[in-house]
């Protein structure tokens, strides 16, 4: 009788575990509902914005026109929740160092120093690094690194950081998605630096930032010793380049195997040739 008891009892267990498990579930994703998901829009440059599927936007690093690199920055662009600048360099900081305004709402958050904060759904940590070397010694080479949490999707920008440090990997954590300045110069980060980053991160997808697009740039307006990314590019395995400037991804479909996920820059972007 008592084993009996004790059977039923374990058994009644079981079952309010699962629906309590199975509640929660439901709580966070909603029943009947499609995963949560991250929208990437990339602009051009190292400038990206991010969205969640509530609507919270960030944008991270806009560029300042035609200041080193020969474009605009395109107008037009929804509001942004907050924009994340890693260092003020104008192609970093869309030129507010310089004394240039952003073009969002006052109210719109600009977010520069390290700290954890909260964008709607979207959780930011920023992270102090040093800015690669030679440049920015002006500024004291202070550049922040941006971890970006949305729907259980981790995404890291770079910004200009120099090679990885053991504090870096550290207070990362899991990285889904890695954004990181590449060019076949290696203007920012040398071959070697860009794969210590990809083996201590082990990010899923990586995206290539930060390098010259020859559509938008002739000869004459083109930044000095930045390199176009192809020539990185054709060494590489698992590359899949986008036919758009957006992509739209969930936790769930993160592919198994790494890959370099390339984009087109927006179609906004005005070159120098059209000015």
């Amino acid at each position: 009788m008592l084993l009996r008891w004790i059977m039923a009892s374990t058994l009644v267990c079981g079952i309010v575990c699962l629906v309590a498990v199975n509640t929660a579930c439901q709580a966070r994703s909603g029943p009947g509902e499609a995963p949560a998901t991250v929208t990437l829009e990339y602009v051009a440059h190292a400038c990206f914005q991010i969205r969640s599927s509530s609507g919270s936007s960030i944008m991270i690093d806009p560029y300042e026109s035609r200041w080193w690199l020969g474009y605009d920055f395109p107008e037009g662009l929804e509001a942004t929740d907050a924009v994340l600048l890693s260092h003020p360099h104008s192609d970093h900081d869309g030129g507010q160092a310089a004394g240039s305004e952003l073009p969002w709402a006052p109210e719109t958050k600009v977010l520069t120093e390290p700290g954890t904060y909260e964008i709607g759904d979207i959780q930011v940590v920023g992270i102090r690094g040093k800015h690669a070397d030679p440049y920015g010694k002006e500024f004291g080479q202070i550049n922040t690194i941006w971890r970006v949490e949305i729907a259980g999707v981790t995404l890291v920008h770079v910004g200009d950081n120099r090679a990885i440090t053991d504090a870096i990997v550290e207070q990362l954590g899991r990285v889904d998605i890695l954004m990181l300045p590449i060019d076949s110069d290696y203007h920012i980060l040398k071959r070697d630096e860009i794969e210590e980053y990809r083996a201590r991160l082990a990010p899923t997808i990586l995206i290539p930032m930060h390098y010259r697009h020859p559509d938008l740039e002739t000869e004459a307006d083109s930044p000095g010793g930045l390199g176009e990314l192809d020539g990185w590019l054709a060494e590489q395995q698992n590359v899949r380049r986008l036919q758009t400037h957006t992509w739209r991804i969930n936790r769930h479909d993160l592919p198994g195997t790494p890959q370099v996920l390339v984009f087109e820059h927006s179609p906004k972007v005005t070159s120098a040739s059209e000015l």
